[in-house]
């Protein structure tokens, strides 16, 4: 099983502080028969230089080089004008591969600037975004018309895996999840106190109200998507 979405590396954000607590949540993952982490720092254009914050990815990933699992670096990425200042994102997208984990601004609507940013990562940097954590972004759950021109402009869409563990989103996420909109999920772990990874409860859910096949199709695109083909992304049901 792959994770999508983690913040494993220490000492870069607000994720594990330290190298014992990384292993620490690389060894609750693996208990979980986690064989794969996407790791995922911040990285906040307005905040840190590029180079900075690939300096320090790149130190974080060799104290946690003897992890059990599979660690892949990455970046969840803050979708801000400043991020258009550099030339080349390719450092922050998934190993070897041009897809990207974009994190949003908090947002109360939905705004045209959103899709236009967009549009230029997929455009002019030839980036394929995948739109972390959808599920804490109400103007999205609302609106499937949106979430559809996401996905037929070339997004791919990540649910966290605590969306169908939370009884006020549960329902609405499997929906989700069964037609066809959600294209991988990550646990989005900080810490083990209370932001732990939570893996295998999620699979049991999805599994047991929607199906094997369903589950199987969510891991198939997290694997095609580390190993670069574009994964099947069409939607099963228009409503």
């Amino acid at each position: 099983m792959t994770d999508m979405h983690t913040h494993i590396l220490p000492g870069i954000d607000d994720g594990a502080s330290t190298e014992e607590e990384a292993i620490l949540l690389t060894e609750y993952l693996h208990h979980q028969k986690v064989t794969t982490a996407v790791c995922t720092p911040h990285f906040y254009p307005m905040e840190m230089a590029l180079e900075e914050f690939i300096r320090k990815r790149t130190e974080a990933m060799e104290r946690v080089s003897h992890s059990k699992i599979r660690l892949v670096p990455a970046s969840e990425t803050y979708l801000h004008r400043f991020l258009f200042f550099h030339n080349d994102l390719s450092p922050l997208c998934i190993e070897n591969t041009n897809y990207l984990l974009v994190e949003f601004p908090d947002m109360k609507v939905w705004t045209d600037t959103l899709m236009e940013e967009l549009d230029k990562l997929i455009g002019y940097y030839n980036i394929i975004p995948i739109i972390a954590h959808i599920d804490r972004y109400k103007p999205l759950l609302r609106n499937k018309k949106l979430l559809r021109k996401l996905k037929n402009m070339g997004c791919l869409l990540q649910m966290n895996t605590t969306a169908v563990l939370k009884a006020d989103t549960k329902r609405k996420a499997l929906k989700l999840i069964e037609d066809g909109y959600v294209d991988v999920l990550g646990s989005d772990c900080h810490n083990i106190s209370y932001r732990p990874p939570v893996i295998a409860e999620a699979r049991r859910i999805i599994v047991e109200k929607s199906g094997d096949a369903i589950w199987d199709r969510l891991m198939y695109n997290a694997d095609k998507i580390i190993n670069q083909p574009v994964p099947d992304t069409v939607l099963e049901h228009s409503e």
